[in-house]
């Protein structure tokens, strides 16, 4: 019986196969959020109080809390990790910024996409400073518009038609991938090679946490607390 050839592609995509690293997923859980409060807001003289906000004797006035799905970004930094996709997206819905913090490279160009039925006319300023370094500008109702910051920092992002509106953005170098968390602040990052990584956890601009997490060979699973760090753990 004659012996069959193999194709010599064959026998390289087999090699490559064998010398390739196994890849892993790697999958989290926030731990604590529900204890983080938003930081006050400046009051519009322009606007009334909606009826939640006025003590009525009857339902207590509620707490503002965090919006885990929509308010805290996660950040992988590790072997192999990317920066997250160019440009970024600000989308602004309901008066509010989605995401809240939003995590770029400092000359990351931001799109900005009004679906509210109002105007917005965002501007930004580094945290704790009136500079400009963004100038304001009308953003119409389903309108865009586009702007960077340039330079690392905290920075916020407000709107001169309304002094309560707040968002955030964290510009630094090596920022990573930024990974979606859902509302119970579950995240998942897939096919990461083995080694040493770090999530980083930003609120209102701020890194709320670091935590370290090794990938090596098999699912990793992490908690990150928002207090005290928390312990890595394989599966």
């Amino acid at each position: 019986m004659r012996a069959r050839r193999v194709s010599p592609l064959v026998v390289l995509s087999m090699l490559s196969a064998v010398q390739s690293p196994l890849a892993a997923d790697l999958r989290g859980t926030l731990s604590g959020a529900a204890e983080l409060t938003p930081a006050p807001r400046e009051r519009d003289a322009r606007r009334r109080d909606f009826y939640w906000e006025v003590p009525n004797g009857v339902v207590p006035i509620t707490t503002p809390r965090a919006d885990v799905e929509r308010d805290l970004a996660v950040v992988l930094t590790g072997p192999g990790v990317e920066e997250s996709s160019q440009p970024a997206s600000l989308v602004l819905e309901g008066g509010r910024c989605r995401p809240g913090t939003l995590v770029v490279s400092p000359a990351t160009v931001i799109n900005v996409e009004n679906t509210d039925l109002l105007s917005h006319e965002l501007y930004v300023v580094p945290r704790g400073a009136a500079e400009r370094v963004v100038p304001a500008e009308r953003t119409s109702p389903r309108a865009r518009r586009q702007f960077s910051v340039g330079r690392a920092g905290v920075f916020e992002v407000r709107d001169a038609r309304d002094p309560s509106f707040r968002c955030w953005i964290a510009a630094g170098p090596g920022q990573g991938r930024v990974l979606r968390v859902d509302a119970q602040g579950a995240f998942r990052a897939a096919n990461l090679a083995d080694g040493e990584y770090t999530l980083k956890v930003y609120y209102e601009g701020a890194e709320r946490a670091s935590q370290a997490v090794t990938v090596a060979g098999r699912e990793a699973t992490v908690t990150v607390s928002l207090g005290a760090p928390a312990a890595p753990r394989g599966r």
